[in-house]
């Protein structure tokens, strides 16, 4: 019985990691094929244990979205705060992938996206 119950187990498991592993390519593949792109501000980075958690605000379509996206970068504490190419699906905003090696550096594009979370933190309160 104990035999029968170990063998399910890692079946089990052995399907939970194929459906992890799907759902990631079909994650990327839907941003990849409906694209979007704009830019983010990174503003938290949170630590959990061995891991952590990355957490970014941008608007799409004139609405606010605060998501987090897996782990921090390296030297996260330098680039709080800053601006970042965010490549999102058109589909659903909420998936995201944000690379953190192209920061924009555009003041006119900062300026817009500074002024809209502005006013809406000003609306939050």
């Amino acid at each position: 019985m104990k035999e029968k119950f170990s063998k399910l187990f890692w079946v089990f498991v052995f399907f939970g990691l194929i459906y992890l592993v799907f759902r990631e390519i079909k994650y990327k593949e839907e941003i990849k094929e409906h694209p979007g792109v704009t830019i983010c501000k990174y503003t938290l980075c949170e630590p959990n244990g061995r891991t952590s958690t990355a957490y970014v605000k941008y608007y799409v379509d004139d609405k606010l979205y605060r998501n987090s996206i897996g782990g921090c970068p390296d030297s996260s504490e330098f680039k709080w705060n800053k601006f970042f190419v965010l490549n999102y699906s058109t589909i659903d905003p909420n998936k995201i992938s944000v690379d953190f090696s192209k920061e924009v550096t555009d003041s006119i594009q900062i300026k817009e996206l500074q002024s809209k979370l502005e006013f809406k933190y000003w609306l939050d309160h």
